[in-house]
């Protein structure tokens, strides 16, 4: 089937199956094969996948920090090895001579986004489906692009427990699980009603965990927590570590901008856009607890405009942690380059 056919992925389906196995392939590090119709690509996770061929998927915002134009791009490299071919994906300079640059097409736009499903840097190599070794998976092309929405929307509750806690409140913790068994935690303290407060949190592992003081993600949890134990409400602790790229990519943003780059230009040398962060999941947990009118704690106006935008009545609260030494640069970054209410 191809990707214009395929507008509806169920989670029981034997497409929804095999795309999610080719994502499991590809965060082990193994190639796999992309089907659209009767053509079809190997397609190999240039973070360490084996070395397939010389051409190289990359991103559209990392095609445009190299100068090699909009969109997704396939970047030939004649004879590189390895580590030639990984600077192409997340050096912070690459040598563009003897370079090729052509558009990538729905193939390439399905590489990139099987790398991010997978947490993988969003670069593949790609080749002949035939250079394929036995037993490689593969997918269509429709079915990769259609997965991540439809593992959204399988969110389901599956447990429940009081909890008390540290801000001085019993919350009720219930865990919400997608097709795939990955988690998404709900605390609510108190009835849920119209107006209350929500605070819809990315997890942080060096700031919510580590108490990491280049970001605020730590103190907003914090903040958070304390105003719902008081107030009641809402907080959903989502999987998308570092707006959505995963914790190594985060740390590899993190040892760019030790070079001199900011969030978003660092973000955006390994490939991600600023902000890669979904909020369907959130949206569909949101209607199951029956939450359509709330007050919104966010500094973020795209976060409140894509809840608004499917349908809820939100309202932005502000939500600020303190600016220190160490985080001032990222606020500031956050206030002038992704628009954030600081």
């Amino acid at each position: 089937m191809t990707m214009q056919a395929r507008s509806l992925l169920r989670p029981t389906s034997v497409a929804f199956v095999a795309a999610h196995r080719v994502v499991c392939e590809v965060a082990a590090g193994r190639p796999v094969i992309m089907r659209d119709g009767a053509d079809a690509r190997l397609a190999s996770p240039l973070d360490g996948g084996p070395v397939i061929s010389d051409d190289v998927v990359i991103a559209a915002p990392r095609a445009a920090y190299l100068g090699l134009g909009e969109g997704v791009r396939v970047v030939h490299a004649p004879g590189a090895g390895r580590e030639r071919l990984e600077a192409l994906a997340m050096a912070d300079s690459v040598d563009r001579e003897g370079l090729t640059v052509t558009d990538g097409g729905a193939f390439a736009k399905a590489a990139v986004e099987l790398a991010k499903l997978a947490e993988r840097l969003p670069a593949m190599m790609v080749a002949p489906a035939h250079k394929a070794p036995a037993g490689t998976l593969s997918a269509e092309v429709g079915d990769i692009l259609a997965f991540r929405h439809a593992l959204a929307v399988s969110q389901r509750p599956v447990a429940t427990a009081r909890v008390p806690l540290a801000a001085g409140a019993i919350a009720d913790v219930t865990a919400f699980r997608n097709a795939i068994g990955g988690c998404v935690s709900a605390v609510a303290v108190g009835p849920l009603k119209a107006g209350a407060l929500v605070r819809v949190h990315s997890s942080c592992v060096t700031g919510d965990i580590l108490g990491s003081l280049k970001c605020d993600c730590g103190a907003q949890l914090r903040i958070a927590l304390q105003r719902i134990s008081e107030e009641g409400g809402l907080l959903l602790y989502t999987a998308q570590e570092g707006r959505g790229i995963g914790l190594v990519n985060k740390l590899r943003a993190y040892a760019l901008q030790d070079k001199g780059l900011d969030t978003v230009d660092a973000n955006e040398a390994l490939g991600y856009h600023d902000d890669e962060r979904d909020y369907a999941a959130a949206a569909v947990i949101l209607r199951q607890l029956g939450l359509t009118d709330f007050r919104l704690l966010t500094n973020n106006p795209a976060k409140a405009s894509a809840l608004a935008a499917s349908g809820f009545q939100v309202a932005a609260t502000p939500l600020r942690g303190p600016v220190t030494a160490e985080n001032a640069r990222y606020i500031e970054t956050k206030r002038h380059r992704s628009g954030h209410s600081l």
